[in-house]
C-alpha cells in the first residue's frame, strides 16, 4: 500500500497544519507519515488537528524527532437510496455551539481571545444553546468574558457548563446552567453542533 510522506522539519506551526491539510486534501485516501522536528507546540497543534478530522494518528519518538502515521480515512457506506430533498428553515438546522477553548488559538492569546469574544458577542436565537467545557471555563473567571455570556443568555440563548469541566475545576457555574457531558458528547459524536 502507498504511504504519503510529508517532511516537515523547519517550519511554524501555521505552515506545518497548512501542508498537512492541503497533503489530505490532495490525497484523501492515503495513509500518511509524517516527520517533526522535536518541537512539542506543533507536534501537539497537528495532533489536534487530526483529531478533528476524526483520522487515527500513532506518534512515535525518533532521536530528537517525531514520527506520526496517520491511518487513511475510511470510506463512507454508499447511500442505499436517494434522500428526498425539502427545505428545511434555518431556525429548524440551527445547532447548538460547544466551545472548548477560551481563546482562537494558534496567535497571540490577548488577540485570540478579542476575536473569540467578538463572534461569542453574534449568537442569537435561535441558536439552542452555548456550552462551555475544558479550557473555555477560564472565560469564567475573566469579566468582560462573563458580560458577554450574560448578554448571550438575555438574548434567549442558553449558556451551559460542562458538569465535568466544573467538578475538574472545582468551579461553580455561576447564573449559567451546569449540564450533563453526555447530552453535548452524544451530539458531538454524530456531528450534531458546531465546535468553536
Amino acid at each position: 500500500m502507498d504511504i504519503l510522506t510529508l517532511e516537515l522539519l523547519d517550519v511554524t506551526v501555521s505552515q506545518a497544519l497548512t501542508e498537512l491539510s492541503r497533503a489530505l486534501e490532495q490525497h484523501p485516501g492515503l495513509p500518511l507519515r509524517v516527520l517533526l522536528n522535536g518541537e512539542e507546540t506543533i507536534l501537539h497543534n497537528l495532533l489536534r488537528f487530526l483529531e478533528r478530522q476524526q483520522r487515527k494518528v500513532t506518534s512515535t519518538p525518533i532521536g530528537s524527532r517525531w514520527q506520526l502515521e496517520v491511518d487513511a480515512t475510511p470510506k463512507a457506506a454508499p447511500a442505499l437510496h436517494p434522500l428526498p430533498t425539502q427545505v428545511v428553515s434555518s431556525a429548524a438546522t440551527s445547532r447548538p455551539l460547544l466551545l472548548l477553548r477560551s481563546a482562537f488559538v494558534p496567535g497571540d492569546r490577548a488577540l485570540g481571545r478579542r476575536l473569540l469574544l467578538g463572534t461569542l458577542r453574534a449568537i442569537e436565537p435561535p441558536t439552542p444553546w452555548l456550552a462551555l467545557a475544558h479550557e473555555a471555563l477560564e472565560l469564567l473567571e475573566d469579566p468582560q468574558a462573563l458580560e458577554v455570556l450574560a448578554g448571550i443568555r438575555a438574548s434567549g440563548v442558553p449558556v451551559r457548563i460542562s458538569k465535568d469541566s466544573l467538578t475538574f475545576m472545582r468551579l461553580d457555574p455561576g447564573p449559567f446552567e451546569a449540564m450533563e457531558d453526555r447530552e453535548w458528547q452524544s451530539l458531538a459524536a454524530r456531528g450534531g453542533l458546531i465546535l468553536l
